[in-house]
């Protein structure tokens, strides 16, 4: 059911700031001194030009849980964005993550995945939901990684969807301010959900559960009346059961990623994947920044952006800082339970050489059901698929200009699945089939990092 309102409403509160200056304190990224912060949340407030938040900020949502008085500041910071949105635009790479701009990151990877995985994406993007379906919304990142999830026994119980002009709920846009972008796609949603006439929406993405159940209805005026459920916990509760069976115990040591989204719902998602590793075999090593306190995978860099150049190295430099805290833990595996960090952090894997395994949590499910996973042959072919991409992306993105998100719904006329022959990427790709040249990349990658890097 769709509440119209006027306009958004703001889940900051002013009248409970007290400018104590703790948000930005004890910020895990920029650690600001008490006084500088509370300075820099006045500013904020009055809407005077930000020091440091707008241009550093790794959106990751630990500024709500050091707040004493609860006053949101996270969503403050959203909002600034948002007013920075309305006069410069979104930076011209971020065409990348659009799915109604071309090309973006879906359109151009379908010319790199196998003719399994355009089988599986072709089927999530195109069926239509009847009322009596259990769907599981397997999410735009997904598709950056089909293999993670397709085929496997997991899916018996559910249809799997997915519809990429949803926008993960407007997830991913919400956590860098494009806010009135993301009240058009909540409409959208609801108004989805409705023609399906589903009961239940099950989802694999913390993100998308928050989104769905507490920004549509208190930021976006848009109530949804379908019950939200987290396939974690689903997946938590098939093992208890005895409905998913764990026939094979994993015996490895693994660290957690939090991912940013999951501070927003707490305990409800930090403690659920933990107890999930545990059934599963794992010897679980926690990392120096965990839970209210974990470090972004790096997208979030991204949302900060300052020069368009400079955002890839960005989000890569801040991801390194993840791979580093958890290679000091010793562990054998860095487990996500969040598709949007994945693709990027196996991007960062790669172009910094790290040798800790990494896995989503369902491919750990999978593994101790007895499935079989051709690890890590994909995931590696993928990660320098997607740097192909992101290269490419960042070198037409020179000759481009900043620019506003019109549409939210893809034209299926245009060639969103199909993509043209783009010559030049496909020879990055053959390119970076040559192990020297994938080592030589990544140094200069690395190299440029130190210099383009504006975090």
């Amino acid at each position: 059911m769709i509440l119209l309102v006027n306009k958004r409403i703001s889940a900051f509160n002013k009248d409970a700031c007290n400018l104590c200056g703790e948000c930005f304190h004890q910020c895990p990224v920029l650690l600001l001194p008490i006084e500088e912060s509370k300075k820099e949340m006045e500013r904020l407030i009055e809407g005077k030009e930000s020091k440091y938040i707008l241009s550093k900020c790794n959106s990751c949502f630990s500024c709500n849980l050091y707040c004493p008085q609860q006053a949101n500041p996270y969503q403050l910071i959203l909002e600034r964005w948002n007013d920075l949105y309305k006069i410069r635009g979104a930076p011209p790479l971020y065409r990348f993550v659009c799915p109604t701009e071309e090309p973006n990151i879906w359109q151009l990877l379908n010319i790199f995945l196998s003719n399994q995985e355009k089988k599986w994406v072709n089927k999530w993007v195109t069926h239509k939901p009847s009322p009596n379906e259990n769907i599981l919304l397997i999410g735009n990142y997904t598709h950056l990684f089909p293999f993670v999830i397709g085929g496997s026994k997991l899916l018996e119980s559910y249809t799997p969807i997915s519809r990429l002009d949803q926008w993960e709920g407007g997830a991913y846009l919400y956590q860098g301010g494009y806010l009135d972008t993301v009240q058009k796609i909540a409409k959208r949603c609801d108004s989805d959900f409705q023609n399906w006439g589903v009961q239940t929406v099950t989802h694999t993405l913390d993100a998308v559960h928050f989104i769905f159940s507490e920004v549509h209805p208190v930021e976006m005026g848009v109530t949804h009346e379908q019950k939200f459920i987290n396939f974690n916990e689903w997946m938590l509760k098939q093992i208890e059961n005895n409905k998913i069976t764990i026939s094979n115990k994993l015996n490895i040591s693994v660290t957690v990623h939090d991912n940013c989204y999951s501070k927003a719902g707490g305990e409800a998602y930090w403690d659920v994947p933990r107890a999930i590793l545990k059934k599963c075999g794992c010897d679980l090593i926690e990392m120096e920044h965990i839970r209210k306190d974990s470090l972004c995978c790096g997208f979030g860099a991204g949302a900060s952006w300052v020069k368009n150049m400079s955002i890839p190295f960005d989000i890569i430099s801040e991801g390194i800082k993840k791979f580093k805290e958890a290679e000091d833990t010793g562990a054998q595996a860095l487990v996500t339970y969040c598709g949007g960090c994945l693709y990027l952090m196996w991007a960062t894997k790669e172009l910094m050489g790290s040798k800790i395994d990494l896995y989503h949590i369902i491919e750990i499910v999978r593994m101790a059901n007895g499935e079989q996973l051709d690890y890590p042959r994909y995931h590696k072919k993928r990660a320098w698929d997607i740097i192909t991409i992101i290269t490419y992306q960042l070198l037409i993105s020179i000759f481009q200009n900043n620019f506003f998100i019109k549409k939210i719904t893809y034209d299926k006329n245009l060639n969103t699945f199909w993509p043209k022959k783009y010559r030049v990427l496909r020879l990055i790709r053959l390119l970076f089939n040559i192990s020297l040249v994938r080592k030589v990349y990544a140094k200069i990658f690395c190299l440029l990092m130190d210099v383009m890097k504006t975090k």
